[in-house]
């Protein structure tokens, strides 16, 4: 009869505590403390898991960070509200200098946030740009065009704006513009204007995804990918849909998650390998217009949003899963 050891050349080791479970994957250990037991770790496919509740229902807000350090500000009705995670528990700061909500653009840290555009009341376009700098925002240089709805990627010295409505009234934008830390600059349009998009990487490699070309009837499920010169089309995500949130860190690795095709809403989930997107694990509370940030496609945050009624719940990614079991004797 075949052992442990036989198979795999050691022993069983014996341990007081368990280790984590993706330090552990792939390895059995026998924990010795009460309740004594035969353990393993696995390595699970992706999956969404809950997080710390908003501390006020939001949806249509801006927002910047990973899981474990985010911030999410603004509403519509327009508000300034702001509120920090610590991967736990979120906490009201300080307020945005002007209360807006859905904005042309947002992107950056925690501790070094950028947030521009938006709606004031009533329905009123802005070129607000605002800074944050871990305690409170600032007031810098306007952007070029007054927009609403489009994507941000970047950093906080290195950002992109694009895409969004522009007056008259609610024209859809192909505008791009780029900003440096102190000013905005116009760079390459999209090849094709849409409000309501996705966007995820940084200012020299980015991807914006979905949306909506000029009214909630007409979604998209185009992509485009930059290179930090010009746009390119490439492979569509797989079910088109507008106000969704992404991440990922260039325009090779994102994920797109949630949002609207109009309603009903959608609790969708893609993973972007820069080939192409393949649906996989799907979020728990079908919704749109969240906040939402990540470090790359394996892992995501999602924040508040908006179903049939405003959502405070947080959902987080992470791919892959790593799961302790007990080895059970019958």
């Amino acid at each position: 009869m075949a052992t442990y050891k036989g198979i795999k050349g050691v022993k069983v080791v014996t341990k007081a505590t368990d280790p984590t479970a993706s330090e552990a994957a792939g390895t059995v250990w026998y924990n010795s403390t009460s309740p004594s037991a035969l353990k393993y770790a696995i390595e699970g496919a992706g999956a969404w898991a809950s997080g710390g509740n908003l501390v006020v229902a939001r949806a249509y807000g801006g927002s910047s960070g990973i899981q474990t350090a985010a911030i999410y500000y603004g509403t519509y009705p327009a508000s300034g509200a702001n509120e920090s995670y610590d991967g736990t528990t979120w906490t009201e700061v300080n307020n945005l200098t002007t209360a807006r909500g859905y904005f042309a653009g947002s992107f950056g840290t925690q501790a070094a946030g950028v947030t521009t555009g938006g709606y004031v009341p009533v329905w009123t376009k802005v070129a607000n740009t605002e800074t944050w700098d871990g305690t409170c925002w600032t007031e810098v240089n306007n952007s070029l065009t007054a927009r609403t709805s489009g994507a941000g990627a970047g950093t906080s010295t290195a950002g992109l704006a694009i895409g969004g409505t522009k007056d008259p009234s609610t024209t859809v934008a192909d505008e791009v513009e780029s900003w440096n830390g102190t000013c905005w600059t116009e760079t390459a349009n999209l090849n094709t204007a849409r409000a309501d998009l996705s966007g995820s990487g940084v200012s020299t490699s980015a991807l914006a995804y979905g949306g909506y070309f000029s009214g909630p009837a007409a979604v998209s499920d185009l992509v485009e990918s930059w290179n930090g010169t010009s746009w390119t089309e490439t492979t569509d995500v797989n079910t088109a849909r507008g106000f969704g949130g992404g991440a990922g860190t260039s325009s090779t690795n994102a994920l797109f998650f949630g949002g609207g095709v109009p309603p009903p809403y959608s609790n969708e989930t893609e993973f972007w390998n820069g080939t192409t997107w393949t649906e996989v694990a799907n979020l728990t509370t079908a919704r749109q217009q969240g906040g939402f940030g990540g470090p790359s496609n394996t892992q995501a945050i999602l924040m508040g949003g908006a179903d049939s009624t405003t959502q405070q719940v947080t959902e987080e990614w992470n791919d892959p899963v790593y799961t302790i079991k007990t080895v059970t004797v019958s």
